[in-house]
């Protein structure tokens, strides 16, 4: 928690370690999962994208500089959003993306994107930088660099934590009697969760 920039409010060390206690999970195992390192040479880009599960996300920048793009969600509309969602690992998925690649926009197929408004920042070494829950972000390291991300939640979008906790299982690959057990024990976290009005974590 130590690495969280000055001022944010993150809840999720409290509500992921409720999680691993449930189900009987290594929590440090568990919780490093939300932290990733992106090291990128110069030119190379992140996709525009949502970050899964209304999850807001901070990212500092501890190497070179990297140049974000950042788009209300009122911009949705214009930006020509891809929908996908869980699959049968725990790599990762995008439930949000767009196929605009916003440098050159194909004028057909990406015709709205000329009505998008952006927002704009490079980061430099020890600077973070914050996009709230639902706001579209492309970003590309102007040179070598390194940045460390964060999603989280909080009061504002705890509503979707269980979301992401629902998905620490591969529910297809579960036992129908296990598969239940945990879904009520998911149901039971969200009702906690949505009752905690401590904005600070523990």
């Amino acid at each position: 928690r130590e690495l969280t920039p000055r001022g944010v409010k993150d809840l999720s060390f409290k509500w992921i370690k409720m999680f691993t206690t449930v189900f009987n999970l290594d929590f440090f195992d568990y919780f490093a999962r939300f932290y990733k390192l992106s090291l990128g040479a110069p030119g190379c880009i992140s996709r525009l994208h949502v970050t899964n599960n209304g999850a807001h996300t901070w990212y500092t920048q501890i190497e070179g500089r990297r140049l974000f793009f950042l788009f209300a969600p009122q911009q949705t509309g214009n930006l020509n959003e891809e929908e996908g969602g869980p699959v049968d690992h725990l790599e990762g998925y995008a439930a949000s993306v767009s196929s605009v690649d916003i440098f050159f926009p194909n004028p057909k197929r990406h015709a709205a994107f000329s009505k998008a408004q952006a927002q704009t920042v490079i980061l430099q070494p020890g600077e973070s930088l914050i996009v709230p829950s639902g706001w579209w972000h492309y970003a590309v390291h102007l040179e070598a660099s390194v940045t460390l991300h964060h999603p989280f939640w909080a009061l504002q979008n705890r509503a979707r934590m269980s979301e992401e906790l629902r998905e620490a299982f591969i529910a297809s690959k579960m036992p129908l009697e296990l598969r239940e057990m945990a879904a009520r024990n998911i149901s039971q976290l969200h009702e906690h969760i949505m009752e905690d009005d401590d904005d600070d974590s523990e």
